[in-house]
């Protein structure tokens, strides 16, 4: 199976290859046979074109000679810090520079130019969705781990919202694909984003940036920091974000994705002795948005004849950015993270050349406050509020140390060895409210469609027919007979989990290394959880309607525990072909922690397993023409167990263990500098083939009817395009001694479904859209100015359908942004 990964640098990218097992070429082969014309065109073009940083910020240049040379791209994959082409498994790193010089504010800006990565929305300010290689977790239920670990300076935070969070003053992105379970633990069984961001500088420096963007958005970003004196130095940064949004709301007359968003960051570096330094990092970060930038999609007659009674403009198209919601949605989200890093070097220690020792210690809490149009129609049936706080400690001790030989055989043993340390409390309340219009509502079939679970009647709805010429009477009248009638679901979770883990790389000789590892890992988890109907009709012995209408039970479970285990092994093998060239093979394992559901109608099967997978992968990296043309690609199969899916209930997704997966993949990433010295290219490419194993039981389309089932053994998995890819040339020309640099991005993702069932309605075709940036400024970058846009075709594409609440057989839609373009002024001293 084969694997291509594309890498963006400190200053620049790099890239990785990796390869994988006996039957590569046969997987290749299949791959190729299966997609072979885009194929055969994308991997001409990344062989002939890319780039994605511009030429100066790659370029070491000797005086004595003007030949160009690639920068080593230096990360710490590995808990070490190291260059990105000694590292045996699939990463891409991207750099800061190239973050700012593309005008990303967030992840989800970057990961069209990553191979295999995709994120699920790129508006959302809370319900991130992150697949790598085809597996992610979907945030819908809040019980859901990531499969995607997000590391940011050494701190693991585990809830999916930190994705979200403001991304600035940013040193490097490294994205690892593939079970990470050995140096990064639980809950990183598809990938990790390893964030780390600037730290004080030996010299004071400073830098600014302000980006204009049409549709209206606006964001500063600016950091300044140094050495104070010879023992401390401080680092100062923030971001603010205001942007109104594409997507707007014809009832209320409101863009329904205006977002504002502003962080800070303070980072105090003590150096008390000249082998010890401690840093204190303090972060915080606010985030408003109108909330939560549906559209409705493939509105039957039924249902639009209902909703014209309160827009007669109401239409299903999801690709014109209008939506006509009657609720004022609205999302407030507050994270605070407080951590401290002691790093001492200790020296060497008996047979030890070197001991280092880091100590990482971290507190975050994270609220969200949301309430949502839960029907996104103009008439008031529900809304969804959602409140819920999250707090987290953690401690991790590592050493690192090297050695000359392990017994004396080899040429050179570096270890890491450590323990960590976690303890994590989540609550959440949930209340689905009936609105005025709930009444009216029960007239229609959609309403007798959702409680029979059968999606072809017609017999005038739960009320029976009554004509919807009445409608706003009937509106008035059960709305007044209704009262307060809602559904409250309640949700705790105190989680506590230890590890120790170790990994040792073993130089056995010049040319061969052996890399073992293994982690140790405990969890213990306990919840609450519980649901009940409130209305002011249950004295009479009424049922109150919003339970009745959604199918849910009171319930009430108290004191719901769960004690796991877990052993994640891994193990390398690299060989260096010359200084410059090395493949690779790699096992590794990880797992994702079991849970309890979190938004359970009824309290039945609450609990659910944990999720394991194993991977292989063989990787090749190298270095050519005098290091001015790095290549790194790989080939990799996974294989799930117990796989974590989710289903549908009506209002929210169960979570369950209903599958076996396996994902098989190639992908490539390049760096050139041309001959033709303006020039440099660079390229990724990325082929997935991820399906399900084993599904019986799987959760069918609506159209099949509510809580009917499908096999779904040997079909694609959800969200896992069968390609990605980008091509970036850069060029860059001196003009009136100042330095031009203009790029242009192709970026490629192929076909895939966004909802677990395959709806065929959900079925997304491939798309390509095109960025563009041309900037000038100083060639040291003390300045430039750059005027870019992005999707610049203004290509219209969805990037989710999932089936709506209230009426079966529409579906709700989030389309990608449109055209954009912007204008950027930084500087840096």
């Amino acid at each position: 199976m084969g694997i291509f990964e594309f890498t963006v640098g400190q200053p620049p990218m790099t890239y990785l290859v990796s390869a994988i097992n006996n039957n590569k070429y046969k997987v290749i082969e299949m791959l190729f046979t299966q997609n072979k014309t885009l194929m055969a065109t994308a991997f001409l073009a990344c062989t002939a074109q890319t780039v994605i940083a511009d030429a100066a910020d790659r370029v070491a240049s000797s005086e004595s000679t003007s030949r160009r040379m690639l920068e080593e791209v230096v990360v710490s994959a590995q808990k070490v810090e190291q260059s990105s082409q000694d590292v045996p498994i699939s990463l891409t790193a991207v750099s800061g520079d190239f973050m700012r010089e593309v005008g990303a504010t967030g992840l989800q800006d970057i990961a069209p130019y990553i191979p295999n990565v995709r994120f699920s929305s790129d508006t959302d300010p809370a319900l991130a969705q992150i697949n790598i290689r085809g597996f992610g977790s979907n945030p819908l239920n809040s019980a859901f781990d990531s499969s995607v670990g997000f590391v940011q300076d050494e701190v693991f935070f585990n809830r999916p919202s930190y994705y979200n969070e403001a991304m600035f003053d940013i040193a490097r992105v490294e994205v690892l694909r593939g079970p990470q379970g050995t140096l990064f633990g639980k809950n990183t069984i598809a990938g990790v984003f390893n964030v780390t961001t600037k730290g004080p500088t030996e010299e004071l420096a400073a830098d600014f940036r302000i980006n204009k963007t049409d549709p209206d958005e606006v964001s500063y970003e600016a950091g300044v920091g140094g050495m104070v004196t010879d023992w401390f130095g401080v680092r100062v940064a923030a971001q603010d974000i205001s942007r109104d949004g594409q997507l707007h709301n014809q009832f209320l007359n409101r863009q329904d994705d205006e977002h504002e968003q502003n962080a800070q960051r303070l980072k105090l570096l003590f150096l008390p002795s000249e082998n010890i330094s401690v840093e204190l990092m303090g972060v915080t970060s606010e985030t408003s948005a109108n909330y939560w930038g549906l559209q409705l999609m493939n509105l039957d007659e039924g249902t639009s004849a209902f909703l014209e009674n309160y827009d007669p403009d109401i239409e299903g198209d999801p690709y014109n950015f209008k939506g006509s919601y009657d609720q004022s949605g609205f999302l407030d989200k507050t994270s605070d993270t407080l951590s401290m890093k002691t790093d001492w070097d200790i020296g060497p220690v008996g047979v030890l050349n070197n001991l280092n020792m880091v100590l990482v210690l971290a507190d975050t809490e994270l609220t969200i406050d949301s309430l949502v149009d839960l029907d996104t129609s103009p008439a008031d049936l529900a809304a969804l509020a959602v409140v819920s706080d999250y707090e987290q400690q953690s401690a991790e001790l590592r050493f690192t140390g090297t050695a000359d030989s392990l017994f004396g055989i080899g040429a050179g043993v570096e270890f890491v060895l450590g323990a960590y340390v976690f303890d994590s409390r989540f609550s959440q309340r949930t209340q689905i409210t009936a609105g005025s219009d709930f009444g009216a509502y029960l007239t229609t079939d959609d309403a007798l469609q959702l409680v029979s679970g059968q999606t072809s009647v017609s017999s005038g709805g739960l009320l029976g027919g009554l004509n919807l010429a009445g409608i706003g009477l009937i509106s008035d009248i059960t709305g007044a007979v209704i009262g307060e009638d809602y559904l409250q679901l309640d949700y705790l979770l105190n989680v506590d989990a230890q590890a120790i883990f170790a990994q040792m790389t073993w130089a056995l000789t010049e040319q061969l290394i052996v890399t073992p590892g293994i982690r140790f890992s405990r969890e213990h988890k306990v919840a609450d959880a519980s649901g009940k109907g409130v209305c002011q009709t249950a004295a009479l012995g009424t049922p109150c309607l919003m339970e009745l209408a959604l199918s849910a039970e009171d319930y009430d479970e108290r004191g719901l525990s769960r004690k796991e285990t877990d052993v994640s092994p891994k193990l390398s093998l690299q060989y260096y072909l010359n200084s410059d060239t090395n493949v690779f093979l790699t096992y590794a394992r990880g797992y994702k922690s079991g849970g309890f559901n979190a938004s359970s109608f009824g309290g039945e099967d609450l609990g659910f397993e944990p999720e394991e997978a194993a991977t292989i992968e063989a990787g090749f990296k190298g270095e050519f023409f005098d290091n001015t043309l790095r290549l790194n690609a790989a080939v990799y199969q996974t294989q799930f167990d117990n796989l974590q899916v989710l289903a549908f209930n009506g209002a929210f997704f169960d979570v369950t263990n209903a599958a076996s997966a396996i994902s098989r993949g190639l992908e490539m990433d390049f760096m050139w500098l041309t001959p033709f010295e303006p020039l440099s290219i660079a390229g990724s490419l990325g082929l997935l083939d991820a399906k399900y194993d084993s599904y019986p039981n799987a959760p069918a389309p609506v159209t099949s009817g509510l809580n009917a089932n499908q096999d779904l053994s040997g079909k694609r998995i959800a969200f896992a395009p069968e390609q990605s890819a980008s091509i970036t040339p850069t060029l860059t020309l001196p003009i009136f001694g100042l330095a031009m640099r203009a790029s242009v991005d192709y970026l490629y993702q192929g076909n895939q479904f966004t909802d677990g069932d395959l709806d065929p309605n959900s079925y997304l075709e491939g798309f390509s859209q095109i960025s563009a940036r041309i900037s000038l400024g100083s060639w040291d970058q003390r300045w430039a100015l750059t005027l870019g846009g992005s999707n610049l075709t203004d290509e219209k594409v969805l990037n989710q359908v999932l089936d709506t609440v209230f009426f079966p057989g529409s579906y709700n839609a989030r389309q990608k942004s449109g055209r954009k373009v912007f204008a950027s002024l930084s500087f840096a001293w």
